[in-house]
């Protein structure tokens, strides 16, 4: 089997070189991810709690989606195809998602450093989730997941994109 290869940037998110998935991880490259934020009508997010046999982050809560981007692949092809195998959500286009577009956000730690473009959309259809990913799902209040995150561990990049996201929604930014 090929190894997966990612596109290593820099903090303006030019590309530096391609490497494996497994040398990013082991030395902790910056590399891009795509999140997307899923909300019902009601305005409450998803928030999924990862599979307890995942590599990193295992039985942590992380906020709807979130999809490495492979090297040559764009942010909102990573995007969309997180919706499919995460939860099953088709029909989201490149173009819904680059109107969706909220903010970039670079998380730089011990691990992960990731380079993440946030979108969000709001969908009403069935969710099935991938369980080999996701232990369970729902839709919660902001104030509930702030309080999830307080009391559960949480994934760290998820939980700067869910501060920054409910930050934006104080300041009425969005």
């Amino acid at each position: 089997m090929k190894e997966e290869m990612l596109d290593i940037v820099d903090e303006n998110d030019r590309f530096v070189r391609k490497a494996a998935r497994k040398e990013v991880e082991e030395k902790n490259l910056l590399h891009r991810v795509a999140r997307v934020l899923v909300l019902n009508k009601e305005g409450e997010l998803l928030v999924q709690k990862r599979s307890k046999n995942k590599i990193s982050y295992p039985a942590h809560w992380d906020v709807s989606v979130a999809e490495t981007v492979v090297s040559g692949e764009g942010y909102e092809s990573a995007a969309m195809r997180g919706l499919w195998e995460e939860l099953g959500i088709s029909g989201v286009s490149n173009i819904q998602l680059m109107h969706s577009f909220l903010f970039k956000i670079h998380h730089a730690s011990s691990e992960p450093s990731e380079l993440c473009k946030v979108y969000r959309i709001v969908y009403h259809g069935k969710i099935t989730i991938q369980e080999q990913e996701i232990e369970k799902a729902r839709f919660m209040a902001l104030d509930e997941i702030a309080e999830l995150k307080a009391q559960e561990p949480f994934h760290p990049v998820g939980a700067l994109a869910f501060d920054t996201y409910r930050k934006k929604c104080q300041n009425e930014q969005i």
